[in-house]
């Protein structure tokens, strides 16, 4: 009976062992998903900065470390985009397909995400823009370099 447990455990521990390799071998790393966290947190910020003091700074939305922000415009194709960072473009496209800000430390990607609001970005060259930290929003949703 014993022969039989370690049999079982050791070809339980074998497939599990296989299964792991399997995950960790067959992984993308290259792609970068869309973080909906701060879609929804700039999304709001945006409608916020609308109804109240019109001032939006993007650092107290984007907590973690960045140098700067690259505004692109919707439908963009990938070779564009890949070409302005200099590097292969591998985030995967978001669900809404607004303006993407792709937020870059050393010229790394660190993160992206889309603005899923109604408002709409002017006074920034297209399709892509440095986005400063101080944004402006009128009542209209218009966002502007503050």
């Amino acid at each position: 009976m014993g022969r039989v447990l370690a049999l079982v455990s050791g070809g339980l521990v074998f497939f599990l062992l296989l299964l792991a390799g399997a995950v960790y071998f067959t992984r993308d790393e290259d792609n970068f998903q869309s973080d909906n966290l701060l879609a929804e947190d700039f999304t709001l910020a945006v409608n916020q900065a609308a109804q109240e003091s019109g001032r939006l700074d993007l650092r107290d939305i984007a907590t973690f470390p960045y140098d700067e922000v690259l505004l692109v415009q919707p439908g963009t194709p990938r070779d564009a985009i890949t070409e302005r960072l200099g590097r292969e473009w591998t985030g995967i496209d978001t669900v809404d397909g607004g303006d993407l800000l792709i937020f870059l430390r050393h010229d790394e990607v660190v993160r992206f995400t889309d603005y899923r609001g109604t408002g709409r970005f002017e006074g920034f060259e297209r399709p892509f823009d440095e986005l400063p930290n101080v944004l402006t929003v009128d009542a209209g949703r218009v966002i502007r370099p503050g």
